[in-house]
């Protein structure tokens, strides 16, 4: 016997016991579904802990048969004998689930309150019948001195359709699979629980460029899909013990949504309804059995052409997504946060008036003459650093960084949201100013002094221009505000009497200075401010 004709065979007898546990299971979980849906049986809630024993002892006898029926598990000298030491491992292994099953069920029968037992008895006979029958095969296999494959027809072990369908696979695999190249090669992941199928579509696809992973069951699949990032596509059988199908589907279809994972299903189911179920179950397609390789390969080529667009359309919206996130972090180094969602909500025209909001004005003593001195690089270096400290002050505090204007500093408080601290937290940032300036090192040789002045009034905010835009304040307290920085003194801040009036009165001093004559204002008293 060839090796590939004993795996698919060893499979196929496999699959056949299994087939005896998607009813044990499947109907312990529709009974199980039953039970909890009609308020008719609520007095027998003791019945769903033996329906769940039922279906986990069924489970456990599948993990015994693909562990002790593995291929690995024969050479093809000793086929037979290995199959009766193989099965009677088996038996060994899974008498006492088939116990349990038997034990559960006189239990349902014998605790039962309802007439759940009566309505559903047929389905119960049919989970017992099951159990029974694979008990009988297992026990053929190990009792009944079996050597040749005939006698496993005879035996009903297989059926002549099962011998037929192992031998026409196994002729087809000697075959040089047809070659038919796609433009996508791609990682495949085959989802089937009989091996005669996982190897015929493993070669066909090897064959067209792509690169197959096998899994043989639903929860396979799963453990797959979570270690292997680059899934590109999934072939999914219905009929599998454990996971069926639209299970598995129904599991994982936000993962498979979220990375695109197109799922073509291929069964030997063929009903209109099986099909509907499957695609809104998720699937993008569905190919009944036996496989047309040709179709089978247009409509994964298909799949993966969309798949393709997809993926293109995804990584270039997240491009437009991080260059529109670019274009935000921009506008707002540039505007005030609400003055840029204006902006983006297409508002043509952006003028606000204030009542009352307080502007600081710095201006860097001797810098100007010092700049002729000095290079470009350096003159820009540290007009950098110094504004780049302040630009983190006003961030810190909450105020508003207007402009600079060559080595100017201008903010404002109390814009573009109302804020009756304003005063308070400029005076603020006009400490942090200073204070950052007295330890800032010389700059080749000369130490650089700040003046800062501070007035409060009313003003107007607004946006100006199109392509260079700007925020800005106008209004004659502006002016005065600038007028307190020009009258000011270095290393110290200058305020105005409607400032002083402003502030908390226990957390600064004011020294007031003589009256003086200020442009545009005439004469005026004004302090100078210390914490």
């Amino acid at each position: 016997m060839q090796q590939r004709l004993h795996n698919l065979l060893i499979g196929k007898i496999r699959h056949n016991l299994k087939t005896y546990l998607n009813i044990t299971c499947g109907f312990a979980e529709l009974l199980s579904e039953e039970l909890l849906d009609e308020e008719n049986y609520e007095k027998d809630s003791a019945l769903g802990p033996r329906l769940f024993e039922i279906s986990e002892n069924g489970t456990a006898i599948v993990q015994q048969i693909d562990q002790m029926l593995s291929s690995q598990n024969f050479t093809l000298n000793q086929f037979f004998s290995q199959l009766s030491d193989q099965s009677d491992s088996l038996w060994k292994k899974t008498e006492p689930h088939f116990n349990q099953i038997n034990e559960q069920l006189s239990d349902l029968r014998r605790i039962c309150k309802t007439t759940f037992v009566h309505d559903f008895s047929s389905d119960l006979k049919k989970i017992e019948n099951a159990s029974n029958d694979l008990q009988s095969a297992i026990k053929k296999l190990i009792h009944e001195n079996i050597d040749d494959v005939d006698q496993l027809v005879t035996l009903e072990i297989l059926s002549k359709d099962d011998l037929e369908t192992v031998l026409s696979f196994s002729d087809a695999l000697r075959e040089a699979p047809n070659v038919l190249d796609t433009k996508y090669p791609s990682k495949i992941l085959i989802i089937d629980d009989n091996p005669s199928n996982t190897e015929y579509l493993k070669r066909k696809l090897e064959a067209a460029q792509h690169n197959a992973v096998l899994a043989h069951s639903g929860i396979d699949a799963e453990q797959v899909i979570s270690s292997e990032p680059e899934i590109d596509l999934i072939l999914l059988d219905l009929l599998m013990p454990e996971m069926n199908g639209y299970d598995f589907l129904g599991r994982n279809r936000d993962i498979l949504k979220s990375r695109n994972i197109p799922v073509i299903v291929v069964s030997s189911l063929d009903e209109q309804e099986t099909v509907y179920r499957c695609m809104e179950a998720g699937a993008e397609d569905y190919v009944t059995k036996p496989i047309n390789f040709m179709i089978l390969s247009a409509r994964i080529n298909s799949a993966l052409e969309r798949k393709n667009l997809q993926d293109r359309e995804v990584k270039h919206l997240a491009k437009i997504e991080e260059e529109k996130q670019k274009n935000e972090e921009l506008l707002l180094n540039i505007l005030p946060k609400s003055i840029a969602t204006r902006m983006k909500n297409e508002e043509l025209t952006i003028a606000d008036s204030f009542d009352m909001c307080t502007m600081l004005f710095g201006d860097i003593v001797g810098f100007t003459p010092l700049s002729q001195e000095l290079s470009e690089g350096v003159i820009v270096q540290n007009l950098n650093r110094i504004f780049s400290a302040f630009d983190r002050f006003c961030e810190d505090l909450g105020v508003e960084k207007i402009k600079t204007m060559g080595d100017a500093y201008m903010v404002a408080s109390g814009i573009p949201e109302p804020d009756p601290n304003h005063a308070d937290k400029i005076a603020d940032l006009g400490f942090k100013m200073l204070a950052y300036m007295s330890t800032f090192p010389e700059i080749e040789g000369h130490k650089v002094s700040m003046r800062i002045g501070i007035h409060s009034g009313p003003a107007v905010a607004g946006v100006i221009g199109k392509n260079k835009f700007v925020y800005d304040l106008w209004g004659d307290a502006v002016n005065t505000a600038c007028r307190m920085e020009s009258h000011g003194v270095p290393n110290a801040i200058h305020i105005s009497s409607a400032t002083a009036e402003l502030l908390t009165t226990d957390r600064f001093t004011l020294t007031p200075r003589e009256p003086m004559e200020i442009k545009g204002k005439g004469t005026m008293q004004t302090y100078i401010l210390t914490a």
